[in-house]
């Protein structure tokens, strides 16, 4: 790989000016998964994806010395991370010959390393799982043992029950699908497919449990009765899309309409509710379908609705190409043609702190300003997804130039200020509203295991390939 990364910005919003930034994207990638690997063979008896430093030093996080209030260190797996991260490799490995930087044997190369560390994380979570009945947990130790944070911050032990499902098992079964169909192990896609419906079953019965430990008390994440997230809904899309993509089963197609549906028809403001602006997206709903309203605010996570639009137009690209579809499956993308420029849009102008570059965590529908203006990382790389999409999606869209400008400031605002460049060329997990890094935990204290940057890029990136820049409406 000759090409050195330059940490190019976008001077105009045209798709000609987008794609002068693919080989920065190129380096962005390899140097992180590069990084990834590495760090994994450095151990070879720690089977687990290891992305446990700081991107804002560099250093390897160390255990505490009270093992109890260890969270940070190798005795402590994230399951998140791990279910991430098997789905970061599958993507990676998939991406790797569509990468111009690299010649055949560079690319064949990594690919047999990547695939051998697929298939030892892969056969290591499956033996957690096992002992586990079946299920993972946020935290656990490397031996399987589930647990959480109490008050104290202390480790408190936990068992899994195995009727219920959690958010962990939601990440785990999608990295479970994409590993098992990458390594060709048709058992263990069989053995996905069942755990995924549990989850989606579970999801659309309101019966999803949240696991998530919150490190950052501006960020809380408990249940609350009643309180209904679009969480499950979203994220569950990308395990259709890629059972969809690879099996091209009726199933798989079917259940992303209709969890899509879901999240459009009860999240989305397309009028229903009275007090927000059009185009809204809260975060959560009560029993009778109205936006929850705490403390006199709505939440909405810009973030969170900007990778809706990403996630459920991977699938819709996946369903536009299938020969043959439902009348229900083609109202949908012509609902979603519609629908999707106009929520993009609305919800990056709501997030997006134009002083500094970046997307806030927390916004208020009611009075119309930034309830938790720190700004996380991933955001940025989902938008960019999202809007690049979009543009594939409907190439004549009445909102192309809105849409380039929104990609030209969100590329703009990661180079700027959240690569390190020195540190991999991750990103900062957090940055503060004067563009400062800052040691705010967004979900987990390991960093990125190439997931929301490496797999949100990689599709931006696809997505570049395949617009045609002559044909293709640029704005001005």
């Amino acid at each position: 790989m000759d090409y050195i990364y330059q940490g190019s910005l976008i001077h105009e919003a045209t798709i000609s000016a987008v794609k002068s930034v693919i080989k920065d994207y190129e380096v962005m990638t390899l140097t992180i998964i590069d990084a990834i690997l590495d760090r994994y063979e450095r151990n070879t008896e720690y089977h687990f994806i290891d992305t446990k430093l700081s991107i804002i030093t560099g250093d390897d996080f160390l255990e505490a010395k009270d093992s109890e209030k260890d969270f940070k260190g190798r005795t402590a797996i994230f399951g998140w991370i791990q279910g991430r991260g098997l789905e970061s490799l599958a993507g990676h490995i998939e991406w790797l010959p569509h990468c111009s930087l690299l010649t055949p044997n560079e690319i064949n190369e990594r690919r047999e390393r990547l695939i051998r560390m697929t298939e030892e994380v892969f056969a290591q979570m499956e033996t957690i799982r096992a002992v586990n009945n079946g299920r993972l947990s946020f935290l656990m130790t490397p031996e399987g043992r589930p647990f959480t944070m109490d008050d104290q911050g202390r480790r408190q032990t936990i068992n899994l029950d195995p009727q219920n499902t959690s958010t962990t098992d939601m990440f785990y079964a999608k990295g479970m699908i994409a590993a098992a169909l990458l390594l060709g192990r048709s058992d263990k896609v069989e053995e996905a497919k069942d755990y995924f419906r549990k989850v989606v079953n579970k999801i659309e019965n309101g019966r999803l449990a949240g696991d998530q430990v919150s490190f950052d008390p501006k960020n809380p994440t408990r249940s609350v009765t009643g309180k209904r997230s679009h969480g499950g809904y979203m994220i569950s899309i990308l395990g259709c899309t890629n059972l969809a993509k690879y099996l091209d089963e009726d199933e798989w197609y079917a259940c992303g309409e209709r969890l899509i549906r879901h999240v459009i028809d009860h999240y989305i403001n397309q009028g229903q509710f009275k007090n927000l602006e059009l185009f809204d997206f809260v975060e959560s709903i009560d029993p009778k379908g109205n936006p929850w309203e705490q403390e006199g605010y709505v939440l909405s996570d810009p973030g969170h609705s900007l990778e809706l639009i990403g996630i459920a137009t991977k699938f819709l690209l996946v369903l536009q190409e299938r020969k043959e579809k439902t009348v229900s499956q083609e109202q949908l993308l012509e609902q979603c043609v519609e629908l999707f420029p106009k929520v993009l849009i609305n919800n990056f102008r709501n997030g997006f702190n134009r002083n500094t570059g970046g997307l806030c965590k927390a916004y208020d529908l009611i009075s119309r300003k930034p309830l938790n203006s720190d700004m996380p990382w991933w955001n940025l790389p989902e938008t960019m997804r999202a809007a690049v999409e979009l543009l594939l999606l409907n190439p004549d869209d009445d909102y192309t130039e809105e849409i380039l400008q929104i990609l030209m400031h969100c590329s703009n605002a990661f180079i700027k200020n959240y690569v390190n460049r020195d540190i991999h060329l991750m990103a900062y997990q957090t940055i503060d509203e004067n563009g400062q890094p800052v040691d705010t935990i967004p979900a987990t204290a390991d960093a990125d295991p190439g997931y929301h940057t490496g797999l949100s890029v990689i599709d931006f990136l696809d997505c570049l390939r395949k617009i045609n820049t002559p044909s293709q409406k640029q704005g001005s």
